[in-house]
């Protein structure tokens, strides 16, 4: 017999064990995807799983970078929806050859193999990605390659080992077996699914319960202004940090240098802004103030994009607030932007096409990358000299400017 009629007899014949495998594979797939696509929506919170206990590891995974990269995207389709697609296709094409004809699981079975073989090159060019260009990790990302590699080694043993069961139909209670088991493996992903998503639901609502608790409108400022012990300063003061690309304020002269790490759609950062504003106008003339955008999710890279070309026509601020003025869950739409561009004295089309061109989309990323790196992990981070601040009201930054202009920054100061 020809190794070509082997793998066609193989393919017609039933392989129930290994069938219920590969379903449950892609279930999982769907499962890392989803989580995926929840993540993006909590800003990663937590970092890639959710768990605040894998903070330690973001100088090494770094999902929301990996999201916002360039390569985020397929024929203009998010990787995340090829994913949901290519699991539930996989699911499909599974249920199909258990339960079709024998003819027609022969022709599933060559269809599966090459979505398959798609799926595996394209997660091997985006873990390639991930490991070169971009030098860092999506622990999600890297275990949907990880699931998918799984996929298609079930493939090959499909064609590898002769089935135990026959060719003929299968029975009736294999059947009812298989599609209980089918059934459970829908309905375990689903719930967990849910599950997912009210337990990040609950950690956001917690976590805006806890901000709220610790920083109350209008609220006396703490006894102690403290820095984060919890992080190493920077070298040389936090001078490394800063080039020539960045975006700044104050004297070019200072000897103290306070840089802000912010996403334009975070909520913290626009209620930070009002203090930074203050303080900027109190030390304009002896502080450098150096505005680094951190993206926390991919739609707010268009609207970092225009920060910067607003910053090339001294408009940096007022788009800044613009963007702030109009927050909200899903980001600012081009349309927003463009009609910002227009309130501020911008030629829209201008920024629109710049914005489309990605001329700062590497330079942000980079950035992003830089920022990890010294333990940056959520916004507003700020720094004062090389420091990173656990306080920072109004008060705890004026006085730790006044430290830094008089060389005793490093401890905890009286407020």
């Amino acid at each position: 017999m020809s190794l070509a009629q082997t793998l066609i007899g193989r393919a017609r014949a039933y392989h129930p064990p290994l069938e219920s495998v590969l379903f449950g594979l892609s279930m999982l797939g769907i499962l890392d995807v989803a989580h995926l696509l929840i993540q993006q929506g909590r800003v990663f919170g937590g970092g890639c799983l959710g768990g605040e206990a894998l903070d330690s590891g973001a100088s090494v995974f770094d999902c929301a970078a990996v999201a916002a990269g360039a390569e985020n995207a397929l024929l203009g389709v998010a990787n995340t929806t090829w994913g949901l697609g290519f699991y539930a296709g996989v699911a499909g094409l599974t249920g199909i050859i258990l339960w079709g004809g024998p003819r027609l699981r022969t022709w599933m079975h060559g269809v599966r193999t090459g979505v398959l073989t798609g799926g595996l090159l394209y997660s091997g060019y985006l873990t390639y990605l991930q490991v070169g260009p971009l030098e860092t990790l999506c622990l999600l990302c890297l275990g949907a390659a990880l699931i998918t590699t799984f996929l298609f080694a079930g493939q090959v043993a499909v064609f590898s080992f002769s089935p135990t069961s026959t060719l003929g139909s299968m029975s009736t209670p294999l059947a009812k077996r298989q599609i209980a088991l089918f059934v459970y493996f829908t309905a375990v992903a689903v719930v967990l699914i849910g599950a997912d998503l009210v337990y990040l639901d609950g950690m956001s609502a917690r976590a805006q319960q806890s901000g709220s608790a610790s920083a109350p409108s209008g609220a006396a400022p703490p006894a102690q202004c403290e820095l984060d012990d919890s992080k190493t300063p920077v070298e040389n003061q936090g001078a490394s940090l800063v080039n020539f690309q960045d975006i700044t304020e104050g004297s070019t002269e200072a000897g103290v240098t306070v840089v802000e790490y912010f996403d334009p759609n975070c909520p913290h950062c626009k209620d930070f802004h009002q203090v930074m504003k203050q303080v900027v106008e109190a030390h304009r003339d002896e502080v450098r103030f150096v505005y680094k955008p951190f993206p926390l999710r991919r739609s707010s890279l268009p609207e970092i994009q225009a920060l910067y070309v607003a910053a090339q026509s001294d408009k940096f601020s007022e788009m800044l607030e613009a963007q702030y003025a109009r927050q909200g869950p899903n980001g600012i739409s081009k349309k927003d932007l463009r009609a910002i561009a227009d309130e501020i004295g911008l030629n829209p089309d201008v920024l629109d096409k710049r914005v489309e061109q990605n001329e700062y989309r590497d330079q942000v990323l980079r950035q992003r990358k830089r920022a990890v790196k010294i333990g940056v992990d959520s916004t507003p981070t700020v720094l004062v000299n090389g420091h990173f601040l656990e306080s920072r009201s109004q008060e705890c930054l004026n006085t730790f400017i006044e430290q830094a202009k008089s060389g005793t920054l490093g401890g905890t100061a009286s407020g």
